[in-house]
């Protein structure tokens, strides 16, 4: 659970990736308490929507490999791209540091019929062991921006050890927030939160350093008995020119970028980019075969 302290120790602003709040996804509390936020069909705050969800997986069958190509779904939260690619036909496994998140995923393919071709564990994407290996792997929602640079390149280059040759990896990643240069708070009071549960006084505060394209988003919960709650999600955006050398220095080549999940080019002016890109070289460190091109659309 977040640590309880008081308000006074608190830094007046958020500092990036900072220890004592940075929000820990496989705290079981905390993953159950997302588990209801990936879920909530009212809002895209943890996941999609369940309509959402299936545009996306349309766009990704035509960016993956042709079924039963085996998929990993690196950060699969509940499970709900990787079992709709299952029952398309592919062999997806899906990982994910919340144990809640994945004992739903599990439940939600047996309730599909596709729990032998969609299996899931709680595993952290920078210490997967290097087998088995995959046609193709998934980091949706902006997985990768929850980590420092340099821990995004480290675990890009793990991913792309577990592609076999002519693999491709397609990556969510977003240029900018929603949100101007600066900073913005807020409160409201509220019954519940993932700080916990109970009548509370919720503070909120979003900055965004362009200079170093860091967004941080905080929350402080005051409770009624005068317990204060932290915790807090930073994330490292990715510019558009940073995109082929942070891949580059990860063995992997940009192939494309679209303009989130749409057909289109992706360009400076996107808020959002689907990367594909290829592994350039097996575990061996031999190139691997350039893979056969499909269609763009």
């Amino acid at each position: 659970m977040p640590r309880v302290l008081r308000l006074s120790s608190l830094p007046e602003w958020p500092h990036p990736f900072d220890a004592a709040a940075e929000l820990d996804w496989s705290d079981p509390a905390i993953s159950r308490r997302l588990l209801a936020e990936h879920l909530d069909q009212s809002h895209d705050g943890a996941s999609r929507r369940e309509t959402e969800v299936d545009r996306h997986v349309r766009r990704l069958r035509r960016l993956l490999p042709d079924p039963p190509a085996a998929v990993l779904d690196a950060g699969c939260g509940p499970g709900l791209y990787a079992v709709r690619l299952a029952e398309l036909g592919y062999r997806v496994d899906g990982v994910d540091v919340g144990p809640a998140v994945i004992r739903h995923a599990r439940g939600r393919a047996r309730r599909a019929g596709v729990a032998g071709s969609a299996r899931f564990r709680v595993a952290d994407l920078r210490s997967l062991p290097v087998s088995p290996r995959y046609d193709a792997i998934l980091l949706i929602y902006y997985i990768l921006e929850n980590l420092p640079r340099r821990s995004q390149v480290a675990a890009l280059r793990r991913l792309g050890r577990l592609l076999r040759p002519g693999g491709r990896l397609i990556a969510e990643l977003r240029l900018r927030p929603d949100q101007l240069p600066g900073r913005i708070s807020a409160w409201e009071v509220a019954s519940s939160s993932l700080l916990g549960d109970g009548r509370q006084l919720l503070l909120s505060d979003s900055v965004y350093d362009r200079a170093r394209n860091l967004f941080i988003l905080r929350e402080i919960a005051v409770f009624e008995g005068g317990e204060v709650a932290v915790q807090q999600t930073t994330s490292r955006l990715t510019a558009y020119r940073e995109v082929p050398g942070l891949f580059a220095a990860a063995g992997l080549r940009v192939a494309r970028t679209h303009d989130g999940w749409t057909p289109h080019p992706g360009s400076p002016l996107c808020d959002s980019l689907l990367v594909v890109a290829e592994a350039t070289s097996g575990p061996s460190g031999r190139r691997a075969a350039a893979p056969r091109p499909r269609p763009s659309g």
